[in-house]
Order: C-alpha cells, then sequence, then structure tokens
C-alpha cells in the first residue's frame, strides 16, 4: 500500500515545487511590470494639466506669444494649447531649405498622465509633409532605427485626426528628474521637447517665477 501511494506523493510534492516556483515567478514579472508602468506613467491629472495649461497662456499672452487655448468641450481631455509658426527645414528632395508651416498642440494623455506635444507641418503649396519627409526635416541626425520610437504618426487624441507626435513613453521618467521645483510640468514639458520639432520658448518664459 505504501508502495502504490509513494509515486502519487512524489508526483504532489513535485507539483507544488513547481506550483510554488511558478507563483514566485509570477510575484517577480508582476513586480517588474509594475515598476515598469510607475516608471512611464506620470502624477499630471487633467485637473492640474488644465491649470498648468492656463497658467503657460498668462505668460504667453504677457510676452505677447501666439499661444492659444483650444477647447473642444467641457470633457476630459479635450482642451489643448495650440500655437502656429513658419520655419525654414533642410530635408527636402534636394535637401534644399524649404519654409513649413507647422501647428503645435500640447494635449493631456490620458494613458501616460502627462503632456504629449502633438504637430502637423505644410508645405508653401499647402500638402501635408508625409511621415518620411517630416523625418528628413526635423530629425535628420536620428538614425532610422530609432525614428518610430521617437517621432511617429498616431491619432491626435481631441481630433481623432493623424498627426505626427513625440513619443510620450519616457516623458514622466524626465519630468520627474527636475522634482519640486519645477511647478509647472507643462512648461517644463514644452521647453525641453519643444527644440526636437523645432518649437523654442523664449528664455523669458524661464523667468517667470510665479509658475516655474
Amino acid at each position: 500500500m505504501y508502495e502504490a501511494c509513494f509515486p502519487r506523493k512524489r508526483n504532489c510534492f513535485l507539483s507544488s515545487i513547481v506550483t510554488r516556483g511558478y507563483l514566485k515567478c509570477l510575484k517577480i514579472l508582476t513586480r517588474i511590470f509594475l515598476c515598469f508602468i510607475f516608471s512611464i506613467m506620470g502624477d499630471l491629472s487633467w485637473k492640474d494639466f488644465l491649470s498648468q495649461a492656463k497658467q503657460f497662456l498668462e505668460i504667453s499672452q504677457k510676452l505677447g506669444d501666439n499661444w492659444i487655448l483650444e477647447q473642444k468641450d467641457s470633457n476630459e481631455p479635450n482642451t489643448y494649447l495650440k500655437c502656429s509658426q513658419k520655419i525654414k527645414c533642410r530635408g527636402g528632395k534636394d535637401n534644399s531649405a524649404e519654409l513649413v508651416s507647422v501647428e503645435y498642440h500640447v494635449v493631456f494623455s490620458v494613458s501616460y498622465q502627462v503632456p504629449m506635444l502633438f504637430f502637423q507641418a505644410h508645405r508653401s503649396d499647402g500638402s501635408l509633409l508625409d511621415v518620411e519627409a517630416t523625418w528628413r526635416m526635423f530629425m535628420p541626425e536620428s538614425k532610422a532605427s530609432d525614428l518610430h520610437q521617437i517621432l511617429t504618426q498616431m491619432d491626435h487624441p481631441v481630433l481623432f485626426r493623424p498627426f505626427m507626435a513625440l513619443h510620450p513613453c519616457r516623458t514622466a521618467e524626465v519630468l520627474k528628474q527636475f522634482g519640486k521645483p519645477s511647478c509647472n510640468q507643462v512648461l517644463t514639458f514644452i521647453s525641453l521637447y519643444g527644440p526636437h520639432v523645432q518649437l523654442h520658448l523664449q528664455n523669458a518664459y524661464g523667468l517667470s517665477q510665479e509658475y516655474t
């Protein structure tokens, strides 16, 4: 009787070891996954984004800049900052400088809880720059393999149309490096990420001690 039961007990014992090992691995993987999620997610709420966007707009108006606050409706996150400018970029067919009109939108990302920068660029004839032309003009020094992870095309979360966007996966990590001194994350975000797509703020924005 004992010999007949022993294989069953041994199998149960081995099964218990496997189960405990599986659960331990699952806990470790869960912990790693949660750490990853927390590292890419920010702590900016929609209410904070809206408040900081309005503060940023006040600074812009005092400086005579052309930022405006667009509101589709009162729902989250249907209000965003917008500005337009004309810039000269190299990257045309013959690598010559070309004048393009760019419209930038700073939008709240519900998924990542950080600001996101979307934009569209049009040539002088009104045609929209495609993805490849945008890469050539705005990020000529970046490796082709990295471009999809940095500057990509995705649907605008408010307008539901394809826009070019700087990917938000590391935005929270970058903003957290500035800690408490940065009271206005929207201003900090535009200052840091804007130059990557030819969007430069006046130095006077950084001197606005009331909000930064």
